[in-house]
C-alpha cells in the first residue's frame, strides 16, 4: 500500500481539480482511495466533485476541529488529500447513516452491505484489512461507536479514525463520502493490503494541579447530569475558575474542551478522559464518549512540551521500526492545536519520521480519536493522538 499527499491546498476546487490531475498523472501506483480533510465553512460539495472527477476513486473525508497537516506544514483554511494507491490494494466504503438513533443497528447494516461489496469483488488470500473510520462527532457516543466495531469485525482487524469537527464552534460536524456531505453518519472504509499496519496512541495530558476530585453521581451513556450531586455544568465550570483555566476571550464550552474531565483507572496514574460537547439548558454536558455512576473525576491539563514530547515518543513507537515508511495517517485531538497554538508546526514536525527526513502524511485534527488494535484496552480516546503508518514491503516489523 502506497501514498501520496497533497496540500494543504487553498484555492478554489477548479484549481485543486487540475492541481490533483497532474500529480496522480505523474504518480507511478494506481490511486484507490482519496481521503479529503475540509474546514467547516467550505463549499464541500464542490471540492468533493473536483476530487471524485479528477482521480475517479472513492473519496472520503472529514470537517476538521480546526486544522490539518501533511509532511509540507498545517493550515487552519486549506483542504489536504492523501492518496492511497497500489497494485495490492482493494478498497470498500459504505456509510453507517442514522446513527443517533442506534448505533449498533446503524454499524452493523453498513458493515454488512460493505461485507456483500467486498465478497462480489475478487478477493485476495493471505491479505490483511483494516477499517478506517470518520463519524459525526455530535451524533455519536465514541465508545458506542466502537464497541459496535468491535462486535462487527474479527477481533485481529484494526480499526482507526476519529470523529469529525467543526473548527471548535461545537455547532455541527460533517463526514464525506462520494460528493455527499453527511451528518448523523459515520464512513467506513475497509482497506484490504499485504502491509502490517502499526498504530499507538499517546495523550500527555494529566490531572491539573491542584484539582478536586468529584464523584460522577448522575450520567446516562455520555450525558453528565451531576457531580457530587450538583449539576454538571456549574462544577465544573466553578472548578475551571479556581484552577485558573477560564479567559474572557474563551467560550465556557471551548474552555472545558481543553480541559477535558479525566476518570481514574486500574491501571496505575493512567486516565480516562472525556472531553465536552455540548452543555444544555438543565445544567447536564454532553460528552464524547461516556464514563460510569460512581468514577471519580479530575480537570486535565497538559504543559506545551509534555505534548510534544508525547508526539514525538508516538513517532518513534509507529515509525522508528520501519526501515521505509510508505505512509503515515494522524488523527490528532483539537485540544491539543488549541493548547499549542504557533507551537502546533513542532507537533507536525514531531510527527515525521525519525529516521529520514520526511515521509507521506496526512493528519487532521478531531474531535475523538479512534484507535482498536492488538492490546488496546480501550478504543475511543480524547487529548491523543493516534498513528497509524506501514511500511514499503509487505510485511512490517512491529505494530501494536
Amino acid at each position: 500500500m502506497k501514498m501520496m499527499t497533497l496540500g494543504p491546498f487553498d484555492g478554489n476546487a477548479w484549481l485543486l481539480g487540475r492541481k490533483i490531475e497532474r500529480t496522480v498523472a505523474e504518480w507511478k501506483e494506481p490511486a484507490r482511495l482519496a481521503i479529503v480533510a475540509m474546514p467547516s465553512g467550505t463549499k464541500h460539495e464542490e471540492y468533493l466533485a473536483a476530487v471524485e472527477d479528477a482521480t475517479g476513486v472513492p473519496v472520503v473525508g472529514a470537517t476538521t476541529g480546526g486544522v490539518s497537516f501533511t509532511e509540507r506544514g498545517f493550515s487552519r483554511s486549506g483542504v489536504t488529500c492523501a492518496f492511497l494507491g497500489g497494485a495490492n490494494v482493494e478498497v470498500a466504503c459504505t456509510a453507517a447513516r442514522e446513527l443517533r438513533s442506534d448505533h449498533g443497528k446503524s454499524i452493523r447494516a453498513a458493515l454488512s452491505d460493505m461485507d456483500e461489496a467486498v465478497s462480489s469483488g475478487s478477493g485476495r488470500s493471505g491479505a490483511t484489512s483494516s477499517i478506517l473510520v470518520l463519524a459525526d462527532a455530535f451524533a455519536c457516543d465514541g465508545d458506542d461507536l466502537v464497541a459496535a466495531l468491535r462486535q462487527g469485525v474479527p477481533p485481529h482487524t484494526r480499526v482507526f479514525g476519529g470523529t469529525a469537527g467543526d473548527g471548535w464552534t461545537f455547532e455541527g460536524a460533517r463526514v464525506f463520502l462520494g460528493r455527499k456531505v453527511l451528518t448523523d453518519a459515520a464512513v467506513l472504509v475497509r482497506l484490504t493490503h499485504r502491509q502490517r499496519v502499526n498504530i499507538d496512541v499517546v495523550h500527555g495530558f494529566r490531572a491539573a494541579e491542584g484539582g478536586r476530585d468529584f464523584t460522577i453521581t448522575d450520567i446516562e451513556r455520555n450525558v453528565l447530569r451531576t457531580l457530587d450531586g450538583q449539576p454538571a455544568a456549574r462544577v465544573y465550570e466553578e472548578e475551571l475558575s479556581r484552577l485558573g483555566f477560564r479567559s474572557s476571550g474563551e467560550g465556557l464550552l471551548q474552555t472545558m474542551a481543553k480541559h477535558a474531565l479525566g476518570a481514574k483507572t486500574p491501571f496505575g496514574e493512567s486516565l480516562k478522559i472525556r472531553s465536552p460537547i455540548a452543555i444544555r439548558g438543565d445544567g447536564a454536558v454532553v460528552l464524547t464518549g461516556g464514563l460510569a455512576r460512581g468514577q471519580v473525576v479530575r480537570v486535565v491539563n497538559a504543559a506545551t512540551d509534555a505534548v510534544l514530547q508525547a508526539a514525538k515518543s508516538l513517532s518513534t513507537k509507529v515509525l522508528g521500526p520501519l526501515p521505509a515508511v510508505a505512509g503515515s495517517l494522524v488523527f490528532d485531538c483539537a485540544a491539543r492545536f488549541r493548547m499549542l497554538g504557533e507551537r502546533y508546526r513542532e507537533e507536525v514536525r514531531a510527527f515525521l519520521s525519525p529516521n529520514a527526513a520526511s515521509n507521506p502524511m496526512f493528519g487532521m485534527a478531531c474531535y475523538g480519536q479512534i484507535a482498536k488494535f492488538g492490546g488496546s484496552v480501550e478504543g475511543f480516546y480524547n487529548t491523543s493522538a493516534v498513528m497509524v503508518a506501514w511500511g514499503e514491503s509487505d510485511q512490517g516489523t512491529a505494530g501494536g
